[in-house]
């Protein structure tokens, strides 16, 4: 995928109504030649990303993961993203949330994770 057709599917990801769960999960970019292409890939997206709505907070999850290893109860979609995304890109958008992050699923590769999301990160 191109720049463009990132934005674009973002832009479509934040006008969908949300189901009740209350978040959109997309995979933007999927088996991504080398970790640095889909680093590259996603510092790109945050940039334009950033001149819309501000610099992300570059937010570690790592924490949030140990607490759900506890027991604790994260709300989707942060538990999903703290088990595959070591960190995200986050922006307070209105009163949504939008992250990026890398993730590895499975030997296909890297994948560019979009979040779009009325849940509070916890």
């Amino acid at each position: 995928m191109t720049l463009a057709q990132h934005l674009a599917a973002l832009d479509l990801l934040r006008a969908r109504a949300f189901p009740e769960e209350g978040y959109h999960l997309a995979e933007l970019a999927v088996g991504a030649p080398s970790e640095e292409q889909a680093e590259a890939e996603r510092e790109a997206l945050a940039l334009v990303l950033a001149g819309r709505w501000g610099p992300p907070a570059l937010v570690g999850l790592s924490s949030m993961l140990a607490r759900h290893g506890e027991g604790e109860a994260i709300p989707r979609p942060w538990d999903l993203l703290c088990t595959s995304v070591p960190d995200i890109q986050l922006w307070r958008v209105g009163d949504r949330w939008v992250a990026l992050g890398l993730a590895r699923w499975d030997e296909a590769g890297l994948r560019i994770v979009a979040c779009h999301t009325e849940v509070d990160p916890p």
